[in-house]
């Protein structure tokens, strides 16, 4: 089963608290959910990148924030972690479910089954996405969903970088990063640390592995 919105772009630049207005086009896959989620109360050391603040988790099932144990992504920062697997570091949520992650690469809609022998699980070293090289906190890999600037300190999503996850109950769904700012044009020198994700996603609630 899977949720769909259905929007005009030119109509539709407000989800929920964020406040983001440009003329710059923003392209959307409009079979996908689209969620803005603040998670942005954390603090980078800059010495060694390190974040810490609160994980905000996310569940694909009831498509939004959740406090419970039922959720499958986590945000804090630069940093995603999934409900499976072990926590690395004492300040975040314990892991109670199964679930996975890996990044294909390609358009949501070419993306459309789950490749089950690519899904990782976090651990005590770090994240799945983090220890597998697909993303670093820097974004220097070059792998990732996301890559970063040293002239203007942004980060910015890669485009076809498709992120895959098995839930924390043995579903399915994929997601896109499109945004990382509130605003369209960001002000790193003004304080804008990001942590404000937009992104869209399409959740199988069958169980089956092809969206």
């Amino acid at each position: 089963m899977k949720h769909t919105i259905f929007f005009f772009l030119l109509s539709f630049l407000l989800f929920t608290s964020c406040e983001k207005s440009s003329t710059e086009e923003i392209l959307w896959w409009h079979n996908a959910d689209v969620v803005e989620l603040n998670a942005s109360d954390f603090e980078l050391n800059i010495a060694d990148t390190l974040a810490t603040g609160d994980f905000i988790k996310f569940s694909f099932s009831e498509g939004s924030i959740v406090t419970n144990e039922d959720w499958d992504v986590a945000f804090r920062g630069t940093t995603l972690i999934v409900n499976g697997g072990e926590k690395a570091n004492n300040d975040q949520p314990g892991r109670t479910g199964d679930a996975a992650v890996y990044i294909a690469t390609g358009s949501m809609s070419e993306i459309n089954s789950v490749d089950t022998n690519s899904l990782l699980q976090d651990n005590s070293s770090g994240s799945a996405i983090l220890n597998n090289i697909m993303i670093d906190d820097l974004g220097v890999s070059g792998q990732g969903w996301a890559s970063y600037s040293l002239s203007t300190h942004l980060f910015s999503p890669r485009a076809g970088r498709i992120l895959v996850f098995r839930t924390h109950d043995n579903k399915y769904a994929k997601m896109e990063i499109i945004y990382f700012y509130d605003s369209l044009n960001p002000d790193t020198g003004s304080g804008d640390i990001g942590g404000y994700y937009t992104f869209n996603y399409v959740y199988q609630s069958t169980g089956e592995i092809n969206f």
